[in-house]
């Protein structure tokens, strides 16, 4: 008898090359997926630098950013201006949103939008939240009141009931004060507060109340420095992940102040020359 050994597990030289065949095309395939991602991010990326930048806003802040009435459906404003120059040097267009100015921080924290333009005093609070610009504009707090309300210094607002926007360095200031206050959305509200003798006396930027008094507060209203306290900033606003829009609007706003159209606006809206202002957010707060 023959003794024979079978032997089931043997080695093809076709079963080789057809293994090798099916690792290299398995390695080509992963490479052209890689490739596919990567081209996909990098055409995303530029989509992205076309589309209008998302602009948040609460346009009731004279002279910087307002509408003539609710019919009209024009931002008009030094910021407006500034903010639309700056797109331009960028090359993109601009969709405003008008929203309460207490909602346009958390809405830049979710990402719902690009670029807060509101006005924005920077603050070391806020900037725990969003990263700001280079600041456009140097303002200071101040008290607003009627002629005949017997109110001539910071000193005699104790004990009156004082009118703010809610979520803005004008409230802290009164909070902080221990002041009475009564809190209204907009500066329009707070102003409307005190013509029809709401309140006797209002806290808020410098700007906005000068620039009420050039017309209906004219002859009617006066405005009242408040002693030690400092100059505040006011910058455009991102989410704190987007530094890259944030550094291309720095740039774009640079090359306004190299042309001279920075110094334009400036004239156009205040009537002065443009100041010497932080180069940066982080500068702002120093």
């Amino acid at each position: 008898m023959y003794n024979i050994k079978i032997i089931t597990n043997f080695y093809s030289p076709m079963e080789g090359y057809t293994m090798k065949w099916k690792t290299m095309m398995t390695a080509c395939l992963a490479g052209i997926l890689a490739v596919s991602v990567l081209a996909g991010c990098g055409s995303e990326k530029k989509d992205d630098a076309k589309k209008p930048l998302r602009v948040a806003t609460n346009a009731t802040f004279v002279p910087f950013e307002f509408k003539e009435n609710d019919q009209s459906k024009e931002y008009q404003g030094f910021e407006m201006d500034l903010l639309r120059a700056i797109a331009k040097e960028m090359g993109r267009d601009v969709e405003i949103n008008n929203i309460a100015f207490s909602g346009i921080i958390p809405i830049l924290q979710q990402g719902d939008m690009d670029i807060a333009a509101a006005g924005m005093t920077v603050t070391k609070e806020r900037a725990q939240k969003v990263n700001f610009s280079a600041p456009f504009y140097e303002s200071k707090l101040v008290v607003l009141t009627p002629n005949d309300s017997g109110i001539d210094s910071a000193d005699a607002i104790a004990g009156k009931q004082v009118a703010v926007q809610i979520g803005t360095t004008g409230a802290q200031y009164a909070e902080n004060q221990g002041y009475t206050v009564k809190q209204f959305d907009n500066n329009s509200d707070v102003i409307m507060e005190l013509q029809v003798g709401g309140s006797p006396v209002a806290i808020l930027d410098k700007p906005v109340a000068d620039y009420f008094l050039t017309q209906d507060g004219k002859g009617k209203f006066k405005v009242i420095d408040i002693p030690n306290t400092k100059s505040e900033y006011l910058a455009f606003a991102f989410n704190k992940k987007d530094t890259e829009l944030m550094n291309h609007v720095n740039d774009a706003m640079a090359k306004l102040k190299e042309k001279g159209e920075f110094q334009k606006l400036y004239k156009k809206w205040f009537n002065t020359d443009m100041p010497d202002l932080p180069k940066s957010g982080e500068d702002a707060l120093k």
